[in-house]
């Protein structure tokens, strides 16, 4: 990455909606029991339990499925190589099966091609876009789907919410995810067999220390708060930008498993009492991208027949990675900043995982996507200040 010129009105790339209220709410209850009714009535028919992120979430799940040991668990290759990580951490091994480049989920047919190999398949809803669970559901038969729903919360399949639909689900509320608590991962399932097992496995891991829990509070509202204006363009992304490959900045890729810190459960069920309205927010935002980057050139997201996007990223896809690279410069000195989610996965998972390279269409995507911002706190303003920046970069690149 080039050097980055400090820019106090720098659009983020993600949305961290945690604020002082959250703060002071999570402190002020941090002995008190939180009230997980709205998640209860949400999930109604499932069990619940929670773990301290999503990784957490996912080990758990694998742990108590009771696989034999070093077992294939089928997953995306596009995707953040922390799930590849669980993976090991529960005694198995990633195998690596590529993405249908339309939707960026998995690729039934490449699941179909692989599936005598595997003893359970990872389906992750990428950026909130639902899988092709039928598809998948009939190829897999009786082996276990676990559906990683860290971008998927509310997005649908066939009226079904994400997580509801496979063998167990599970969900993130990691700074930077749809729902914002700092941390926390939540595991459902609606096989009461499963459901004891799980339970057992995070009886077995350690509780946060309150020492921990106030640390970690305060560890998160100050990431919230140099991840907005002015101080995201100021301060964060030109220091980040720097030191991104040498430090662990915001808990990417750290590997402790406990069980979930009262303080970001309290956090994540009182957002959840609007979350609703912030995700249809969210889609008319990129409603509003879509019509108005039609005629961009760019590959746009859109949504398949008989599911509902949560919109959680706007992906975009250009026609090569010299392109992609040119126009995410462009954006920034524009005032707009975009991430290229997981484009990296594909070389980490060759050098660390045992990759063999056999994804073509990962790789190939991994190449031209980017996201841009399409957030429910962004104005009409900061929208049209998005779609002008790309509509002129590519007219004057002509």
């Amino acid at each position: 990455m080039s050097s980055i010129k400090p820019d106090p009105m720098l659009i983020p790339r993600f949305n961290i909606d945690y604020n002082m209220k959250d703060f002071v709410h999570s402190l002020t209850n941090l002995k008190s029991e939180a009230d997980i009714t709205p998640l209860t009535e949400l999930f109604c028919s499932s069990s619940i339990a929670f773990t301290n992120s999503g990784r957490t979430s996912l080990y758990v799940i694998l742990k108590a499925l009771n696989l034999p040991e070093n077992s294939n668990v089928g997953v995306p290759l596009y995707c953040c190589p922390s799930v590849f990580d669980a993976i090991i951490h529960a005694g198995h091994r990633p195998l690596f099966l590529d993405t249908d480049p339309e939707n960026y989920t998995i690729s039934p047919e490449h699941l179909e091609k692989k599936i005598d190999e595997i003893e359970a398949v990872i389906v992750i809803h990428t950026f909130g876009r639902p899988a092709d669970l039928d598809r998948i559901k009939k190829i897999a038969g009786k082996k276990p789907i676990i559906e990683d729903c860290a971008h998927g919360l509310l997005s649908r399949y066939k009226g079904k919410l994400a997580g509801t639909i496979g063998t167990a689900g599970f969900f993130s509320f990691r700074t930077g995810k749809y729902i914002s608590a700092g941390e926390g991962g939540m595991v459902i399932t609606r096989d009461s067999k499963l459901a004891a097992n799980i339970r057992e496995e995070i009886q077995k891991l350690p509780d946060p220390s309150d020492s921990d829990e106030i640390k970690h509070t305060v560890k998160t509202c100050a990431r919230s708060t140099l991840y907005h204006r002015p101080w995201f363009g100021m301060v964060s992304l030109p220091l980040g930008s720097r030191v991104e490959d040498k430090v662990d900045l915001m808990n990417k890729y750290s590997f402790k498993t406990t069980k979930i810190r009262n303080t970001d459960l309290q956090v994540v069920t009182k957002k959840l009492l609007d979350f609703q309205e912030k995700v249809e927010q969210q889609r008319k935002n990129s409603q509003y991208l879509l019509e108005n980057l039609k005629d961009s050139g760019l590959k746009l997201p859109f949504e398949t027949k008989n599911t509902y996007c949560n919109y959680y990223l706007f992906p975009v896809q250009a026609k090569n990675e010299p392109e992609r690279d040119r126009i995410c410069e462009l954006l920034r000195t524009k005032g707009i900043d975009t991430t290229k989610l997981f484009s990296k996965t594909p070389a980490i998972a060759r050098a660390n995982y045992g990759y063999k390279g056999d994804c073509p269409n990962t790789e190939s995507v991994a190449d031209r996507i980017f996201t841009i911002p399409n957030y429910y706190t962004l104005n009409k303003k900061e929208l049209d200040q998005i779609v002008d920046a790309i509509k002129n970069g590519r007219v004057n690149q002509v």
